[in-house]
């Protein structure tokens, strides 16, 4: 359970800073906006919670050709108070470093509604309250490495059982380097497909796609997280994805994102994924 924490925790970094730097504006005067929290979460298969918390940043501040480890030195918030409640219990998620808060040992149960509370001195208190969706797991699932003469990809055949109901999954596959270290995963290897069962509802759903723009070789090692999600995030991610932004997106002015975080940023989601991690051959 400890080694797929810390490897969640370095693909969540990845994932929150493949794009997170802007294309700077050329401007001679701009009013800047304060600076707000900004809160990312991500579930561990198991029950751990990892949130990033860090401080909403102008477009001024950063550019394509800032570096992202100064960056989020800059901007991540190491001097919160961070903790999870629902009723009658209260879990506290002590500080991982750069921006990152988490806890292993928490008892998450399935449609609970949970409350998330970051308290700092710099930019003072928001929350965000979440329902957990029940877990739904793979039924099958393989990746295996597609080669062509202009390109490799990870090609990932899947297949679930929906329950009856209006479902929204989060497909991620996440590439990981052996190296154990941060700057290996500051590159956009982090891929998130989303499913809605609109049109198998109640049924098996079964698919078979490709990461594209992501460099893969015989031996890499991925991870493939299947997400039950809410209709709320989901449209989240969609608009993410559409726009093709990630962390920046709603660090950075403009601010473009709903958020269901009181008096901040971002989006505080809960889900159980299903993990599973291969060897590409």
């Amino acid at each position: 359970m400890e080694k797929l924490f810390r490897f969640f925790v370095f693909a969540l970094m990845g994932g929150f800073l493949s794009s997170c730097i802007p294309d700077p504006l050329v401007v001679d005067e701009i009013a800047q906006l304060k600076p707000k929290i900004v809160v990312s979460t991500q579930i561990v298969p198991g029950g751990a919670l990892v949130v990033l918390i860090t401080r909403s940043v102008g477009a001024l501040d950063a550019g394509r050709g800032s570096d992202p480890q100064e960056l989020i030195a800059q901007i991540a918030l190491d001097s919160a108070t961070v903790w999870l409640s629902r009723e009658g219990r209260i879990d506290s998620l002590p500080n991982l470093g750069n921006g990152l808060y988490g806890n292993i040992n928490l008892d998450l149960e399935a449609n609970r509604d949970y409350t998330l509370t970051v308290k700092t001195k710099e930019l003072g208190v928001v929350s965000a309250t979440a329902k957990l969706k029940p877990q739904v797991p793979f039924e099958t699932v393989q990746a295996k490495l597609y080669t062509s003469i202009y390109d490799s990809a990870a090609l990932v055949n899947y297949s679930l059982q929906d329950p009856v109901g209006p479902n929204w999954y989060m497909i991620n596959v996440q590439k990981y380097s052996q190296k154990n270290e941060i700057t290996s995963y500051l590159n956009p290897r982090l891929y998130t497909r989303l499913v809605r069962d609109s049109v198998n509802d109640g049924n098996i759903i079964q698919e078979e796609f490709r990461v594209l723009f992501r460099k893969f070789s015989a031996g890499d090692t991925v991870a493939v997280f299947l997400s039950n999600i809410s209709e709320e995030y989901y449209g989240f991610l969609k608009l993410r994805n559409d726009r093709r932004y990630n962390f920046s997106a709603f660090a950075s002015e403009p601010l473009n994102f709903n958020s269901n975080v009181k008096g901040g940023l971002g989006y505080f989601n809960l889900h159980l994924p299903d993990a599973r991690i291969f060897v590409l051959e």
